[in-house]
């Protein structure tokens, strides 16, 4: 369940996070994407071709190279292969644990969030390079009580 980054919506995406995203795709979705981008990709060559002007062709293949990578990015993401964080986390001798790691106790911020809308969830501890870890998104108001109750000196920074 730890990951060692969480794949953020900026973040560069891979070829196995595009792959999955159009396995996960409908076949109607596959379509209307499809479609879309021809139409898309035919009504500016018509324009730039009109216009004589490449850069404008350009511009417009990489705005839909873009929109496409970014929505198969984005439904790339494993979310039924999430763990449950709350079966982890536990309390021992005033310390908090995550499965097998600790919290340190230096930790002052958490900041707890959703991915996008539809999930899945996010823990990250609030520094540079810090421990994240991802879990399904109906569990998000119970960690959150669950950093209140057991660690009310830790500022939970919602995202």
């Amino acid at each position: 369940m730890q990951k060692p980054q969480i794949l953020w919506r900026n973040q560069t995406p891979s070829r196995s996070s595009l792959k999955l995203g159009w396995k996960q795709l409908s076949r109607n979705a596959r379509v209307a994407l499809i479609t879309f981008s021809l139409l898309y990709l035919g009504l500016s060559i018509y324009r730039s071709l009109e216009q004589q002007s490449a850069s404008s062709l350009l511009l417009c293949i990489v705005s839909i190279s873009s929109l496409t990578i970014t929505i198969l990015h984005t439904n790339g993401f494993p979310k039924d292969k999430l763990g449950s964080l709350m079966q982890v986390l536990k309390t021992e001798n005033g310390t908090i644990w995550i499965g097998d790691y600790p919290l340190p106790d230096t930790v002052r911020k958490v900041v707890i969030g959703r991915i996008d809308i539809q999930g899945p969830a996010f823990l990250q501890l609030a520094w540079n390079q810090g421990h994240q870890w991802i879990f399904q998104l109906d569990e998000l108001q119970q960690v959150r009580h669950f950093f209140r109750q057991h660690a009310p000196q830790i500022e939970i920074v919602n995202e």
